[in-house]
């Protein structure tokens, strides 16, 4: 007589002292017994719950089925099925086969009768129950932890401790990831792009909290993350504000969201990183064109040199780029350097630092409603309808103040360098540096370059204009 011996270890089970080797071992002592030559058949850390593909199972009701073997050893029928659908499939195979299942711990079921087939699925659904009630126990517990603005565990969050309740720190108290976190956001909300954080962090020597380098894809991931606000959510929901510290403030992560989830936000058509200075920044001053300029190249130099050009994309006018890219470069020098240069930043940062508190106050208090009225259905002071007309009118209010905190959270490009001793040197650094620069330039201005007059061959700076957002003097 022939026995397939299956077992089957999956990850929830490592911690109950139920491996592999035990199970195989337990299954070889009970085919000795009995006189039985085997079969050995395994799956590794793919559970029988969900019904995902397992080879080794596969490949025993293909044995089962082809008459190669007499019957089935199992630790436990939970080896085996755990899955409704499967176990119901499986019972019908073997029904057909005339294979029986000899479990190591559990009766023996003979599937060629009622009685056997019967244990099988009485069996299987208390298996099954067992793991829906472990399942339904689970997300009543991470209900609970998010409700209470509890960590969920995890892979540890870039800037935070292992346990998730505090910043992670160095031996002299200082926080250099929460420190770069913060800085990232700054970064991007003044324009510099997802590609150039991740080579700052790099360059800074940060890696990913898996130990990899930082690519424009994780920075996106991390200045999306609720966390950095010190928002708890739970299935992808906000729920309350958490234990943990913020690293940003929510006015900070909303700006930067709602700049990151733009429709119009489309950057695989640049490449990852912007080259050249004007790229898809200056427009083009043709009458009625107002066309975005890419960079291109035409004929060569006389020494050789590719000659890099502007081109508009609808009425295809060209500028030479390098002229044009000194030209705008040494109009914002001229600019940074005036003595008025501090009138360029009109808004009131207290002011709007006051606002998005207020509205943070505001998202708190709806939030708790929220919660108050969940607590008054549960206690039958409202009904279904009224319960869903509650929930549906704060979530109204609470998407309101959250485009308000992205307004208010957003950052002005220009802070950083007005806020140096020397503004013009300061701009003369960041050259190359061209998601600063084009930042800066945006926050500024806007730079239309204007057809030259017919026949002039040299160039004339003329053609190149910038008109600045706010009236100066």
């Amino acid at each position: 007589m022939v026995a397939g011996i299956y077992y089957r270890i999956s990850l929830d089970r490592l911690g109950e002292g139920l491996g592999i080797e035990r199970q195989r071992e337990d299954g070889l002592a009970l085919a000795a017994r009995r006189g039985w030559s085997v079969r050995e058949f395994s799956d590794n850390d793919i559970s029988a719950t969900h019904g995902k593909f397992r080879p080794g199972y596969a490949a025993l009701m293909a044995a089962a089925k082809a008459g190669e073997i007499d019957c089935i050893i199992v630790f436990h029928t939970s080896r085996l099925w755990r899955n409704r659908r499967e176990r119901a499939e499986g019972i019908e195979l073997l029904k057909e086969a005339r294979v029986s299942v000899v479990p190591v711990k559990g009766p023996e079921l003979d599937m060629t009768t009622a009685y056997g087939r019967g244990m099988a699925g009485m069996i299987g659904e208390f298996d099954t129950m067992e793991v829906e009630v472990k399942a339904e126990r689970q997300r009543r517990e991470a209900l609970q932890r998010a409700q209470s603005g509890r960590p969920n565990g995890g892979r540890r969050a870039f800037g935070y401790s292992a346990d998730g309740t505090g910043l992670r720190t160095e031996a002299d108290g200082s926080s250099p990831e929460a420190d770069a976190v913060r800085t990232a956001y700054r970064s991007f909300l003044a324009g510099r792009t997802l590609s150039g954080i991740a080579l700052d962090l790099n360059e800074d020597g940060f890696t990913t909290t898996t130990g990899g380098p930082w690519r424009h894809n994780a920075v996106r991931v991390m200045l999306l993350n609720p966390r950095n606000a010190g928002i708890r959510t739970h299935n992808g929901k906000e729920v309350g504000k958490a234990v943990w510290p913020p690293i940003v403030p929510e006015s900070t992560f909303r700006a930067t969201v709602a700049k990151l989830l733009e429709p119009s936000r489309k950057t695989n058509h640049i490449g990852a990183a912007r080259k050249w200075l004007g790229t898809r920044l200056y427009r083009c001053g043709r009458t009625g064109c107002e066309g975005l300029m890419v960079s291109t190249y035409r004929e060569k130099y006389a020494d050789g040199r590719a000659r890099r050009i502007y081109r508009c994309q609808i009425c295809y006018l060209s500028r030479l780029a390098e002229p044009v890219d000194s030209t705008v470069r040494r109009i914002v020098e001229e600019r940074l350097g005036r003595e008025d240069v501090a009138d360029l930043l009109m808004d009131d940062s207290n002011a709007s630092s006051i606002a998005a508190e207020d509205l943070q106050g505001q998202a708190v208090a709806l939030r708790q409603r929220r919660d108050s009225a969940v607590k008054m259905w549960a206690r039958g002071v409202l009904d279904d309808q009224e319960l869903e007309t509650a929930k549906q009118e704060i979530a109204d209010q609470l998407a309101e103040i959250q485009v308000k905190m992205a307004d208010a959270g957003r950052e002005n490009a220009l802070v950083p360098i007005l806020g140096a001793e020397d503004p013009p040197a300061e701009w003369r650094k960041l050259e190359g540096n061209v998601d600063r620069e084009q930042a800066i330039i945006q926050a500024l201005g806007v730079v239309r370059l204007v057809p030259p007059p017919i026949g002039r061959r040299k160039f004339d700076p003329e053609t190149v204009d910038l008109k600045w957002h706010r009236a100066l003097h």
